[in-house]
């Protein structure tokens, strides 16, 4: 079943922008994956603003921040009706985690001097990544195409990029974008960019 799933994920570049999938697709499934996704100590250290359907204002910004470095073929970031935008968050723990912490145990994701270091946002990322698959692979069940996008400028160090496109309501680092909805078929492109081998990848030892 899993297989057969995420075996019709294909990299949308342009969605069908006369419907826009039932919003309570979107929020059952970003609720599920909310419910069994894996977390470290389930800390969350992340964020997702959910956009649509079809704000067409928001999109054409995401678009145009991610057209700033030359990189203008993400047209799913001006088609899709759906925008999920990942970044990373100071999170604020549990009961079990803030015991813990009494004890001089440490959580790097709580604290603010360390959640957005290198290796702390390297293991968030992890987590962003297994959130998207399982959101993914549930929105793929209602019938639904996806895309992921990573070109663009960075969050802090491009901070004024975001600004001038009035993407002011992010309040942390951007690592990531997914979009959602149903691909204009008329428009679809299969990709021409073959996969390694499974022996390229994969060393049984």
């Amino acid at each position: 079943m899993i297989y057969t799933t995420l075996a019709k994920r294909n990299q949308i570049r342009w969605y069908d922008e006369t419907r826009a999938p039932d919003e309570t697709i979107i929020s059952d499934a970003l609720t599920s994956t909310h419910d069994i996704v894996a977390s470290k100590q389930n800390l969350m250290p992340y964020k997702i603003y959910a956009v649509g359907p079809f704000n067409k204002d928001i999109n054409q910004r995401l678009y145009n921040v991610s057209a700033h470095g030359g990189v203008r073929a993400n047209y799913n970031l001006l088609t899709a009706p759906y925008q999920f935008i990942y970044t990373v968050r100071l999170a604020t723990g549990n009961a079990k985690v803030n015991s813990d912490l009494s004890g001089n145990h440490k959580q790097p994701p709580m604290d603010p001097a360390t959640y957005k270091n290198y290796w702390t946002i390297k293991n968030t990322n992890i987590e962003i990544g297994m959130h998207v698959t399982i959101l993914s692979g549930l929105l793929i069940e209602a019938g639904l195409d996806v895309s992921y996008t990573l070109c663009f400028p960075d969050f802090d160090d491009k901070k004024e990029i975001w600004l001038d496109n009035e993407l002011d309501f992010i309040e942390d680092d951007v690592q990531f974008l997914m979009s959602a909805g149903y691909a204009d078929s008329s428009k679809y492109e299969n990709s021409t960019e073959d996969r390694p081998t499974l022996a390229e990848v994969l060393t049984w030892v």
